[in-house]
């Protein structure tokens, strides 16, 4: 049976079971990745998958069901799903369904010509990006793999309270990895694109990136352990963003994992921090007019100047905290749980170009790279210690580049002390939550070296 005909017969056999007010939650998406090794294809996956989660409230509690069929059978099993989960649940919270919004913004992010680029043309992008990464210095010694991907997803969500919403998107993305040697010495780097339009992934500039970036890290070299002055660009601060992310959810105060609880109205960060979450941005990765429950998305300052303005919020924690939904509810896939979640997150620009937060420094350290963030970072009490790259920054230039440093700190006490934000903000893409942060500098960074 079609998609409009199953929700009917679906909706009609839950209100017969008893089952007091139900939703429906369709997401498909078809994704393509190709990655290219020598010349030659290493790795193709084509995947398409649609599903859906249906919910509803029995006897006061809501109970879940997932399917990838749409027949008869799957609504027998749905509502019988629905059902047993619901008296299996413990928690008092009081759960509904959401009525809709009174309007909804509109967003544009699916265009036909980008989901519709042959697969010969995405595998030839990759082919051409790794050749042309090779040619650009004899230096590059060999490639670690280029990949060209794409992504089509598209989800609605439909109610026995009147509610229909959908939103489709495409994008398509490539990455390039080089390896590089100097007298002994290898390195290597990636450079990352995605875009909602394939004229923006120019797979000849990430390989000039790629390759730059890794031969910029040759011959690197460990400093003496201390206190410094960093920058921590853009691609490594948003990583420490998304890292601690979670500190800022509601769902996390209430479970006891995030030391901002209650801290609404309270200083947390410097002047200089201002954290935002939109979801309406044009162009933003995660951009969707409506959260997974069906609430229309709104744009909100989560830190501004260094107050806390709000946490982020669904319906479930807004109701036991008195607090507003802030339109953050999410779910990680289809037949996942509602939870709590950012959209495209980030840490607001400032207005000092990258090149004037090195002169601002002076003398310091420039960290472009943190490695083991899951293992070496506490995302409740805020401490890190993480293994990095980066350069020396001497006399307001950035100099010889530097690893084998460990830099340590808490990421609460850090957004406290940052001085300065540049306006080289970028996000790492996401389809459900896309963080971003211009680079900063922080006044002082305990560094272990030689």
């Amino acid at each position: 049976m079609n998609r409009q005909e199953f929700i009917d017969k679906l909706f009609a056999a839950a209100k017969e079971a008893g089952i007091q007010e139900y939703e429906a939650y369709f997401a498909s998406s078809d994704d393509f990745s190709v990655e290219v090794l020598e010349g030659q294809i290493k790795e193709y996956s084509v995947a398409a998958s649609s599903g859906m989660c249906f919910r509803g409230v029995y006897e006061e509690k809501m109970g879940y069901a997932s399917t990838e069929e749409f027949d008869e059978e799957a609504i027998e099993m749905l509502i019988h799903g629905v059902k047993e989960n619901a008296m299996l649940i413990e928690t008092d919270d009081k759960e509904s369904i959401f009525e809709g919004s009174s309007e909804y913004e509109k967003l544009d992010l699916y265009k036909e010509e980008t989901a519709s680029v042959p697969a010969a043309d995405k595998i030839q992008e990759a082919l051409d990006m790794e050749k042309h990464m090779m040619s650009l210095d004899k230096r590059v010694i060999r490639s670690e793999g280029c990949s060209y991907a794409s992504m089509v997803m598209e989800k609605r969500i439909v109610n026995s309270k009147g509610l229909d919403v959908n939103h489709k998107a495409a994008v398509l993305g490539a990455v390039a990895v080089p390896i590089v040697s100097e007298d002994g010495k290898v390195n290597y780097a990636y450079e990352l694109k995605y875009a909602f339009d394939k004229k923006d992934v120019d797979v000849k500039k990430i390989a000039e990136k790629a390759v730059e970036s890794a031969i910029s890290g040759l011959n690197a070299k460990s400093v003496p352990s201390g206190s410094y002055k960093v920058i921590f660009r853009h691609d490594v601060m948003t990583g420490l963003l998304a890292t601690f992310s979670s500190v800022f959810s509601a769902e996390s105060a209430r479970k006891g994992l995030s030391l901002l609880k209650d801290k609404e109205g309270e200083k947390i960060a410097s002047d200089a921090v201002t954290v935002i979450d939109d979801p309406l941005m044009e162009g933003g990765f995660a951009s969707c007019p409506f959260d997974a429950e069906g609430v229309a998305a709104k744009t909100k300052v989560v830190v501004g100047e260094g107050v806390l303005h709000t946490l982020l919020h669904n319906r479930k924690t807004a109701q036991a905290m008195g607090k507003e939904t802030t339109g953050n509810a999410s779910k990680a896939g289809y037949a996942a749980p509602v939870v709590v979640a950012p959209s495209n997150f980030y840490l607001k620009a400032g207005e000092k170009s990258f090149d004037e937060l090195v002169t601002e420094v002076g003398d310091g350290l420039l960290i472009t790279d943190l490695m083991g963030m899951h293992s070496g970072a506490n995302q409740v009490s805020g401490d890190f210690s993480l293994g990095a790259k980066g350069f020396l920054i001497e006399n307001g230039k950035v100099t010889s580049p530097v690893e084998q440093i460990t830099v340590a700190d808490n990421f609460f006490k850090l957004m406290k002390k940052v001085l300065f934000v540049a306006s080289d903000l970028e996000f790492r893409p996401g389809l459900s939550t896309s963080i971003g942060a211009p680079s900063v500098y922080v006044e002082s960074i305990s560094v272990a070296g030689k």
